[in-house]
């Protein structure tokens, strides 16, 4: 009568301890939890029990709930859609406490993005980003467009007649746009090569003095659309969710249009330049993000005239 009753209260006791919860979804480490109206905290650790065989086959932590969901972290074993938790007893007190103040800690902004979704599709989104951001610190090949906006500088020898007037070099200055779509290659753990295409503008306007050089006038321009090829080598300093990095690169440009009276139009085909950059990229997801740049641009002078632009890029990419 005893045994029986001593195998009747553990029986209860093991029933109240496996919770009603179901595992649901499975991703890179992580699981989702229907609760199914268990109370559960950030930190609290359950063991992952198999639906057929009703064994334990691996150990979650709570990462964050909201709306009798929550998404945990395995920590060790497995997951898979269907298993039920079982309840862990912490080992220590002060251990718990401590895994639940550093669980709190990591995840607010992400329990914050949960706390706001309101609809399945918002909530994947959710979850996919409550894991841990480990794959932003893996540079991958990716692709995207550019739009451009640029700073165009050129200072032009303008000569009328040097002996009535001597020769001028007037600072003409103006601004561009462009935009173009790129390419990028990973070559090791943080170096890049990227391969960028752009139709832009190079534009510039300016005043002479006293010499009339600029086909007849003191007024000088230069305006020159570029179907440009660019490459670029990138060295990444950080690689969080806002990616830092430096580079040197060069161009190859090719005059599309052009009219100028600060230059002889005949003498407008291409250009070679070389440049030098700093920029980033902002993670939205893993797949997903938003490049910027700032890049200096300067044009090898020749005897009539030096040439250099800044740029300012921004777009779209995919990784």
């Amino acid at each position: 009568m005893k045994k029986s009753l001593t195998l009747l209260c553990l029986s209860f006791i093991f029933s109240f301890s496996a919770l009603a919860a179901e595992v649901t979804a499975v991703k890179n480490g992580k699981v989702m939890v229907n609760l199914q109206g268990a109370e559960v905290h950030a930190g609290d650790e359950f063991f992952l029990i198999d639906s057929a065989t009703h064994k334990k086959i691996g150990i979650i932590r709570i990462k964050q709930t909201k709306n009798d969901r929550a998404v945990a972290d395995v920590i060790k074993g497995r997951g898979a859609t269907g298993n039920t938790l079982q309840a862990k007893a912490s080992s220590a007190g002060t251990s718990a406490a401590q895994t639940k103040a550093a669980a709190k800690s990591d995840t607010s902004r992400q329990q914050e993005t949960l706390s706001r979704a309101t609809t399945p599709d918002e909530e994947a989104s959710a979850f996919d980003k409550a894991r841990d951001m480990s794959f932003l610190r893996t540079l991958k090949n990716s692709y995207g467009f550019l739009g451009q906006y640029g700073m165009d500088s050129m200072k032009p020898t303008i000569k009328e007649n040097p002996a009535i007037n001597p020769a001028e070099q007037p600072e003409l200055k103006g601004t561009g746009l462009g935009a173009g779509g790129f390419y990028e290659w990973v070559l090791t753990r943080n170096i890049t090569l990227r391969g960028l295409g752009m139709l832009e503008q190079y534009n510039v306007t300016g005043q002479t003095s006293k010499n009339v050089g600029c086909k007849g006038t003191t007024n000088c321009s230069a305006n020159i659309t570029y179907l440009s090829g660019y490459a670029l080598a990138k060295y990444y300093f950080t690689t969080n969710q806002i990616r830092t990095w430096a580079g040197l690169g060069g161009g190859f440009l090719i005059a599309m249009s052009k009219s100028a009276t600060a230059l002889d139009e005949n003498q407008i085909a291409t250009n070679q330049v070389l440049t030098v950059s700093a920029g980033g990229e902002y993670q939205l997801n893993r797949k997903n993000f938003i490049p910027f740049s700032v890049e200096y641009v300067y044009f090898p002078p020749s005897d009539t005239v030096t040439a250099s632009a800044i740029l300012f890029r921004v777009g779209y990419g995919w990784q």
